[in-house]
């Protein structure tokens, strides 16, 4: 008889590993490739990539809500699914607080995500439909509200937390952060997260129906639609509209700008923001500049999101096995997100702190940023993803959130306080883990 791990692995989508994979060297393409050392400037990769592999990567993460919740649901205990992802989210933040604490430039997201799990818990039952309609009134209000907010918190810096760590906790504006004012605000992903619980009921009735496939391919194809939409809207909105003029006169003072600060805006919209717009003009709020958290921002990173995921998942579909072998390394990476990226995180920590100590900058800026380092990160993750397809287990940083959460259910079921004391409804083995 197969062990539950192998009929887990069985199970899987390779779809959905694929386009973790695809998220991770993005995310990390970002992170360790975003500087040319000999301008200064942005690189060609970061500029493309910017805010929409972690979008991709926040949409996965509420595709896996959906499917780590499932079970407690088909048992009929939705208290249990609320108190798993409780749990989960719980361990992402203790995580993500302990990754801060390392040195380095990226911003981690981890202890953000445990926030936005948190903030998924009443939604765990909703349907698509309810889904997308609270994501969709959302991410139109919600910019609106940060906005004026934040305007009050003028004299704060922005972001006001990275990389939330534990240094954060005893500091005053640490759930401000979390929530609002950070670079990954969680009142401004849940949007993401949201959006994929819809994609992943959507996806699982497809998957039972037989027409994954079909339903790939729509998923890409509304996506693109979506994405084209939201950046042509925001080219008209900040072009003839004049959102460009009117950011540029608020930096003057009302003052008609002159074409030096309208170049200055201009520039300030293609290199992005830290997790919120500024609060001097509302007309910001037109932009969609990558990690600015506006409508149009989160409307354009959400249809990538849709078309990487769909054209993977279509992908999957039609993979015969040579090809799956072949692909093992990046879906078993795809399959231990949490662990490749803690130890990417780890690795781009280790290289800021040997550049700092040896050396001249010249001689070691490119453990800093650069395609080498980038290459290293990718294959790094390559060589963990294969490894943890060989011992076909869960990666150890998801087998602790997957602990964290059932410990919690456990504890409940024990005391009675939640139906799943009840003899539950058999399910199939599925995919137990995606973060």
């Amino acid at each position: 008889m197969s062990s539950p791990a192998s009929r887990q692995r069985a199970d899987r989508l390779i779809g959905l590993d694929l386009a973790r994979f695809l998220a991770l060297i993005g995310m990390m393409a970002t992170h360790v490739w975003a500087f040319d050392i000999a301008t200064g400037g942005h690189t060609p990769i970061t500029e493309v990539l910017s805010g929409k592999a972690a979008a991709l990567f926040a949409v996965l993460a509420g595709i896996g809500i959906v499917l780590t919740s499932r079970r407690d649901l088909a048992a009929g205990s939705p208290a249990a699914a609320r108190l798993n992802l409780f749990g989960r989210g719980f361990a992402l933040l203790v995580l993500g607080l302990t990754l801060g604490v390392l040195p380095g430039g990226i911003y981690v997201i981890i202890a953000y995500y445990g926030v936005t799990f948190w903030l998924a818990i009443p939604a765990v039952t909703w349907r698509p439909r309810t889904l997308l309609i609270v994501a969709a009134v959302w991410a139109v209000v919600w910019p609106i509200c940060s906005q004026a907010l934040r305007v009050p918190l003028s004299g704060v810096d922005s972001p006001e937390i990275g990389s939330a760590s534990w240094f954060d906790v005893s500091g005053g504006g640490f759930a401000r952060g979390l929530l609002l004012t950070g670079v990954y605000p969680a009142l401004t992903w849940i949007v993401y997260v949201l959006v994929g619980m819809a994609v992943g009921r959507l996806l699982m009735d497809a998957r039972a129906d037989g027409t994954l496939r079909r339903f790939a391919l729509r998923l890409a194809a509304i996506g693109l639609v979506v994405a084209i939409a939201a950046d042509r809207l925001a080219a008209l909105l900040l072009g003839p509209v004049g959102g460009v003029q009117g950011i540029a006169r608020a930096w003057t003072g009302g003052l008609e700008p002159d074409p030096t600060t309208i170049t200055a805006v201009e520039d300030a919209l293609a290199e992005g923001m830290y997790g919120t717009s500024p609060t001097e003009s509302f007309w910001w709020l037109i932009a969609r500049a990558p990690h600015s958290g506006t409508t149009l921002d989160l409307v354009f990173t959400i249809g990538i999101a849709a078309v990487v995921i769909g054209l993977c998942l279509a992908l999957g579909t039609v993979l015969n096995r040579g090809w799956s072998l072949a692909l093992l390394p990046a879906t078993g990476a795809g399959a231990a997100p949490l662990t490749v990226y803690s130890a990417h995180v780890f690795m781009a920590s280790v290289g800021t702190l040997i550049a700092a100590i040896a050396g001249t900058y010249a001689d070691t800026a490119w453990l800093i940023s650069s395609s080498q380092l980038w290459l290293i990160h990718v294959a790094g993750a390559l060589l963990l993803g294969w490894i943890i397809a060989l011992i076909k287990r869960r990666g150890p940083l998801e087998a602790l959130v997957h602990a964290a959460g059932r410990a919690l259910t456990v504890a409940a079921n024990r005391s009675g306080r939640t139906p799943a004391t009840m003899t539950p409804t058999p399910v199939p083995h599925g995919t137990p883990h995606v973060r």
